[in-house]
């Protein structure tokens, strides 16, 4: 990609995200939390760190690293999406946390020193990079000889078979979406040893990559489209034309109602998590 290409993709990342900050942080996506969590757990982050965390949304893994990093500790919180970061301003202070500060900067180009941070994280993110193996490699400039970089991305059967069902009728109605089958951002990266081959292509030791299930139940379906209104569907949902907008929910609907069970819609959530050290200097 030309870095005329490159800014047009973050641009249109954004976009997507500034639309759906809204709904973001809704029950349906709880799974943004779960994940954020779990990673900052992985990443063993600990009272009176510095830590920065990439492609902040709306802040659920920087309010989890907040309170493990305690008063004498800080995080850092970087999106390109504004308004993504206006809701995690937000967050921030019904937290009534003191000790995280946000910013609007690019996961590829950080304005901080190398050296600064103690752990660097990026929850479901990543693969929105134009370039992905760039991401780490930043991420260990600017951490701390041998800490920690974590990120999550999600793994093949994640939001299946919605996802697809979704994919095949938006296309019927004209949607416009990248040719290949299962042509969203996440599915650029579901294998776990690609995630592995990422943080080894930017010099990190240590690397460990583990697997998760943490999918969950929708009771209906009116709650997968929650998710799919304040996630990166909405990208998609917002060609369509109101009446054609209309026309879509309705039939997706019934198709996405027809996989429930006595237990409900089952809502698939594997996560890759993969961490690694920075090395000595």
């Amino acid at each position: 990609m030309t870095d005329q290409e490159l800014s047009e993709h973050k641009r249109r990342v954004a976009s997507v995200y500034n639309l759906a900050s809204s709904g973001y942080d809704r029950s349906p996506l709880r799974f943004f939390r779960l994940v954020a969590s779990r990673l900052v757990e992985l990443a063993d982050v600990q009272r009176g760190q510095q830590i920065l965390d990439v492609a902040t949304g709306t802040g659920a893994a920087a309010l989890a690293a907040a309170l493990c990093v305690g008063r004498t500790g800080r995080v850092t919180g970087v999106d390109i999406a504004a308004e993504m970061l206006a809701q995690a301003r937000r967050n921030v202070t019904a937290a009534d946390l003191s000790n995280v500060e946000l910013h609007e900067a690019d996961a590829e180009a950080l304005p901080f020193q190398a050296g600064t941070f103690d752990a660097v994280i990026c929850a479901s993110s990543i693969f929105f990079l134009p370039e992905m193996q760039a991401g780490p490699r930043e991420w260990a400039r600017v951490a701390k000889p041998g800490g920690r970089v974590a990120f999550s991305a999600f793994g093949a059967t994640a939001f299946q078979p919605q996802s697809d069902l979704f994919e095949a009728r938006i296309r019927r109605y004209g949607a416009t979406l990248p040719p290949q089958k299962r042509p969203f951002g996440w599915q650029r990266l579901t294998d776990p040893e690609q995630c592995r081959m990422l943080l080894e292509s930017a010099g990190l030791r240590g690397i460990q990559v583990t697997t998760e299930q943490l999918g969950y139940y929708f009771a209906t379906a009116g709650e997968w489209w929650e998710f799919a209104w304040g996630s990166g569907f909405r990208g998609p949902l917002s060609q369509l034309s109101p009446s054609d907008l209309e026309g879509f929910k309705a039939e997706h609907l019934v198709e996405v109602a027809a996989l429930a069970t006595d237990r409900g819609i089952w809502f698939d959530v594997a996560v890759i998590f993969a961490t690694g050290r920075a090395p000595a200097r």
